[in-house]
Parts: C-alpha cells; structure tokens; sequence
C-alpha cells in the first residue's frame, strides 16, 4: 500500500488513478492515533476486496502538507477521490461507515473486468432449441 510522504506524491496519485479511472481511498492516520491502529486491519481487509480502487495511507504527522491541503482535523479520516477531486468523506473508525463509503465511490469491482465469454458460446448452436441442445448432448455422451 503506498504511503506518499509529501503533497507531490500524493498528487501524483491521484493523477496516476484517474488516467486509469479509478478511485482512490486514502486513510489519514497517525500512529499515535489509537483508533487509526484499531481499524487498519479492516482498510487494509478492504484493500484486497476492492482492487478497482487504489488504497494509500498518508500519517499526518509526516505529510503534514497533505493533511492541510485536504483540511483534516480529526483522524482517523477516510476520503475517497475520484478525477482528482474528493467525493466522500467519513471521520472515525466506523468499521460499517467505511466499507459503506468505499462501496458507494470505489464501483463494482466487475465494472473493471472484461466482457469475457457466455457458457456455450463458443459452440455453434446452429439454431436449436434448448430443448434439441439438451438432447445432442446426450446422444453426444452416449445416453
């Protein structure tokens, strides 16, 4: 998980992420910071849930310029960017608040896959029914 240091890094996140179109969850932390240590395991449960998303933490006490700029006062504080720009907030390790705040920006983590392949698709039917389907593979298998 990436932990920019300084408000260019953190920048250059939120660039890299939006040329790919995905959405960044960042926890403001600090390790002072009770609470933030408590919930870090689930963020990062969260992280592996949620690959269409990129997860980063950023300790206030060493990206005090981050923390500013995004106008932090409390931690721990979760903010999701999308295009470069902030479309969620919550403040507190809210276990429920925090996953319901990643559903809701981070998108479904299918929406990034493919179209793959429908079951059978590649065989040509040759305009049967299911029913005369069900029945050449039957007599395929000799019943």
């Amino acid at each position: 998980m990436k932990q920019p240091s300084t408000k260019a890094e953190f920048d250059a996140v939120l660039a890299e992420a939006a040329a790919a179109g995905k959405a960044v969850v960042v926890d403001f932390t600090a390790t002072w910071c009770g609470p933030c240590q408590r919930i870090a395991p689930l963020y990062a449960q969260l992280a592996s849930e949620f690959p269409q998303a990129e997860f980063i933490k950023v300790d206030v006490d060493e990206n005090q310029e981050t923390a500013q700029a995004c106008q932090v006062s409390a931690m721990p504080t979760f903010m999701v960017f999308r295009d470069k720009k902030e479309v969620g907030m919550i403040r507190g390790a809210d276990p429920n608040g925090l996953r319901a705040l990643i559903q809701q920006h981070a998108g479904d983590k299918w929406s990034v896959a493919g179209d793959g392949q429908a079951l059978g698709s590649a065989q040509d039917s040759g305009g049967m029914s299911e029913r005369e389907k069900r029945l050449a593979a039957l007599e395929r298998r000799g019943l």
